[in-house]
């Protein structure tokens, strides 16, 4: 279940104009200006099917200004994730679409696609390992479909798969049921893959009172251990990959919500924080961070920043309805001094809709795309002094991402 279906009722834009209207095509030379820096990610849905839209702005911040898609953009269709690595945009398919595109600007000013490669199914997985590589990651959708792993490398430049490996089987991760991905990142010289293990049919997550973290080698994708705690429930949750975050020392924090507006169909456990040293196969025994004990909240989003502080969306009701991802607030986490302030300005809303964090960080300022009953807007967000300013409106059921390429 995708909660870009379940919320894009919350989101009421009118944007049958739009679509209409939008006349978009992979040339952007020839619709978009040169060199805008940002690179939004547009979801629109009209009957039930969601379009996605790929398109740069100038201003994030400017109130006056409203972004959209009419007569520009990259048109992507089928479910979308975006990453970026370096100069290149991924933006994978899911729900079906099996193939990555990889989007980057060329020597004019303007973004375009530049490759495609496809998977045999879709990357549940993937992540950065060095400035040209990503690690990618399949999972066979139930255990009559195969009990094998794959691993590939690709180049982030050329955009090139370079390598496969089949070997590695989905055990132990299916000991109890069917695992769910929820995070993948390369820490140390190790990949380390947390997840939800949840049946395939009911989606009842009976085994959420234990942080589960399968470890492999990298790169022959060899399984090394698998890493279990009880101090807190799964690490992240299905379908939004917000397992981990990497410190400057290449050192991860792990997120467990255990949420029932995030998919879980039990709480057995506190929201809170571990962390995992780059290269170790135990979690830290000397952190830990209650956070739900501190605020009486769970975390649903999240962005590292550095120096320990993160950008958060957190669930204000623990009794929000299964699946929801509703309302929500804006915080500024400091994992280190374990401290949350929440952020002014930003109203309580639902998730955007898209499935990956929508959140960007730059020179101090946070960007997120916040849904509200007037329309999506960009709000940007001061860290120092925790408040926020209304930016830019977007024309768009959701924004799937935000980025900047230079």
């Amino acid at each position: 279940m995708n909660k870009t279906i379940l919320h894009t009722k919350h989101i009421l834009l009118g944007l049958a104009s739009i679509l209409s209207l939008a006349s978009c095509d992979t040339d952007m030379g020839s619709t978009e200006v040169a060199f805008q820096p940002y690179v939004l990610s547009l979801g629109i849905t009209s009957s039930g099917t969601t379009t996605y839209y790929v398109v740069t702005a100038e201003d994030l911040a400017d109130s006056t200004q409203t972004i959209d898609a009419l007569g520009k953009g990259i048109e992507q269709s089928g479910y979308r994730d975006y990453q970026q690595a370096g100069q290149t945009l991924f933006s994978i398919g899911g729900l079906g679409v099996t193939s990555a595109t990889g989007i980057q600007r060329d020597d004019e000013g303007f973004i375009q696609e530049k490759g495609n490669f496809v998977f045999t199914t879709t990357p549940i997985g993937f992540c950065q390992v060095d400035d040209n590589t990503m690690a990618a990651m399949e999972l066979p959708t139930s255990t009559n479909k195969g009990g094998h792993l794959t691993f590939y490398s690709v180049d982030i430049q050329t955009l090139s798969l370079d390598n496969k490996i089949t070997t590695t089987t989905v055990a132990p991760m299916d000991d109890h049921e069917w695992p769910y991905v929820t995070g993948m990142e390369y820490a140390g010289d190790k990949l380390y893959v947390s997840y939800e293990p949840m049946n395939p049919n009911t989606f009842t997550s009976d085994y959420a009172d234990t942080s589960f973290v399968a470890v492999y080698s990298y790169p022959d994708c060899q399984f090394v251990k698998l890493m279990k705690d009880t101090r807190f429930g799964n690490i992240g949750s299905w379908n939004a990959f917000n397992g981990f975050q990497k410190d400057e020392q290449g050192d991860l924090y792990a997120m467990s919500n255990t949420s029932m507006a995030n998919g879980f169909s039990q709480s057995p456990k506190h929201c809170g924080f571990l962390k995992i040293k780059a290269g170790d196969t135990e979690f830290d025994p000397d952190y830990t961070f209650d956070y739900q004990a501190l605020t009486g909240q769970k975390v649903a989003h999240w962005l590292y920043l550095g120096n320990g502080k993160v950008f958060a969306e957190v669930t204000t009701r623990l009794d929000a309805s299964a699946w929801s991802d509703a309302d929500l607030k804006c915080c500024i986490i400091d994992l280190v001094n374990k401290t949350s302030i929440d952020v002014e300005g930003i109203p309580v809303h639902n998730g955007n809709g898209g499935r990956r964090y929508t959140c960007f960080y730059e020179n101090g300022m946070v960007y997120t795309a916040i849904p509200t009953t007037s329309g999506v807007y960009i709000y940007q967000t001061d860290v120092a002094s925790a408040t926020a300013t209304k930016g830019a409106k977007v024309s768009a059921n959701f924004v799937a991402g935000i980025f900047k390429l230079n």
